[in-house]
């Protein structure tokens, strides 16, 4: 979604639908140059990716100013409220997801410097996963389709179980060799801002849902994170 999206004059609400398309382009960008970063341990694309994250926190302000220009020069009702009101929460729902993606660039310069091979391929098509979800539902904004986002929505469940994989698999990791304890810690991490991602691709999902169809989602997204009740495997005694 190419930045230049942007013009200046025309329909306020225009303005703010075309402000949130190019908000999500280079969130886009940055989660995917997050991951090449990570992948190729490249310091150079992290610190990039790290920088851009003020435009990112610029590109938010400016909605919310314009938010608040509507608001108080407009009085609104039904489908154009509902644009208004989603789109300053998907543009905090992109805020948060480049943030994470500025972690995982922070936490890039890390693993960079430790022997940590073991789950980073893993954990990169992790990251592969929820650049699709961001994908996905943005498209889903740019053609208003519901149904989209729907499917944003529902596929989140494959992202927490190749999280509670990774988890697993590190720990093990972790007790085979202690000296690998820091690089594995923000393998996690690293793992985890994924895992976020992915739940923050599908509250914008909602939000879209929500905006096209006037309506609230009626079920529970199911999560299917178990992390925070998995415990240390311990080591099978050694026979005499």
């Amino acid at each position: 979604m190419a930045l230049s999206l942007i013009r200046s004059g025309g329909n306020q609400l225009e303005k703010l639908s075309l402000s949130v398309t190019a908000m999500g382009g280079m969130v886009e960008q940055q989660l995917s140059d997050a991951i090449t970063a990570f992948e190729k341990r490249d310091l150079s694309l992290a610190e990039q990716v790290i920088d851009i994250d003020r435009q990112v926190d610029e590109r938010e302000a400016a909605i919310e100013a314009l938010v608040h220009e509507i608001l108080e020069g407009r009085r609104l009702a039904g489908r154009e409220l509902r644009q208004v009101m989603t789109a300053l929460k998907i543009s905090n729902e992109l805020e948060r997801i480049g943030d994470l993606a500025k972690n995982v660039s922070k936490r890039t310069k890390v693993v960079s410097r430790e022997d940590a091979a073991s789950s980073v391929g893993t954990v990169v098509r992790m990251g592969r996963i929820a650049l699709r979800q961001v994908t996905d539902v943005l498209n889903s904004i740019m053609e208003k389709n519901p149904e989209g986002a729907i499917a944003v929505w529902g596929g989140d469940g494959e992202l927490d179980e190749l999280y509670n994989s990774i988890f697993r698999e590190i720990l093990t990791v972790m007790m085979r060799d202690p000296t690998l304890v820091n690089a594995c810690t923000h393998i996690v991490f690293v793992a985890k801002n994924f895992e976020r991602i992915g739940d923050h691709a599908t509250n914008v999902a909602e939000c879209v849902f929500y905006d096209q169809t006037g309506e609230q989602l009626k079920t529970v997204r199911p999560k299917r994170d178990v992390t925070s009740v998995t415990s240390v495997p311990k080591e099978k005694a050694k026979p005499e």
